[in-house]
């Protein structure tokens, strides 16, 4: 399959549960203006999603809104990256060198574009997988280090949320199946094929149901004014009634 073919078959699946996720991949066909990895989150893209929360709050953490944009980077990279894999076969070529991305007015990444594919029905999945988690995130994730003061193992916690998040969507969505249990299984492996894995244990269930999910890294989002937890929230003080409406977390 070509980069337009796997983005065509992955908005056609964008219905239903799967709706957020159409438009999110597209090729190099694509008119819209674009930016490098190298320009995301440097200063004019700080400045303006600053601004963004300064028309809510007077005084912000940083490092929470810059950790919330990047759950938000992650909910447009991650789930269709996955259904190219799981329902597609298709692994799509996630280097940095390789893609362009496409920003919203408010600073957030809207779309990326990709200009490869291939078919990986036979790979191991350490090693289908570690384009995106070696060659994608982790130059990523020391670019975002240097840029914002959110420390790497909050950012890593992150992308370990959000894969296992769609995972899950996935096998709800979808039903379970061999690509799919191959996915779940790095996040219980603690080394990737001779390196730490760093998505390991990224999130666990200390109940059955969605209730008792659990980051085991906090995504830091608590540290803005108005107090609110994500679902996953690890701290104890989330699991507290809430003490006014409007709890909800900020999700894009």
């Amino acid at each position: 399959m070509t980069p337009g073919d796997v983005c065509r078959e992955i908005d056609r699946l964008a219905v239903g549960d799967y709706r957020l996720f159409g438009g999110r991949l597209v090729d190099e066909d694509d008119p819209r203006a674009s930016i490098r990895a190298d320009d995301l989150l440097n200063t004019p893209m700080r400045s303006a999603i600053d601004r963004r929360f300064a028309q809510r709050f007077e005084v912000f953490d940083a490092r929470a809104v810059h950790s919330i944009w990047m759950k938000w980077y992650l909910n447009v990279f991650i789930p269709p990256i996955l259904l190219a894999d799981i329902l597609l076969g298709q692994s799509v070529a996630v280097g940095l060198p390789t893609l362009r991305f496409i920003i919203a007015d408010d600073g957030r990444v809207d779309a990326i574009k990709i200009n490869g594919t291939c078919d990986s029905s036979s790979e191991d999945p350490f090693r289908r997988y570690r384009p995106m988690v070696f060659d994608h995130f982790a130059p990523l994730i020391a670019l975002w280090g240097s840029r914002t003061e959110v420390t790497a193992r909050v950012l890593w916690s992150n992308v370990g949320n959000t894969f296992e998040a769609m995972l899950r969507r996935i096998e709800t969505v979808s039903g379970p199946s061999g690509r799919l249990s191959e996915a779940q299984r790095l996040l219980a492996t603690p080394d990737w094929l001779g390196e730490r894995n760093p998505l390991f244990d990224a999130v666990r269930y200390v109940s059955d149901g969605p209730a008792g999910r659990r980051r085991r890294v906090c995504c830091l989002q608590y540290l803005l004014p108005d107090r609110r937890f994500c679902k996953a929230c690890p701290i104890e003080e989330a699991r507290a009634p809430p003490h006014q409406e409007g709890t909800t977390s900020y999700r894009g």
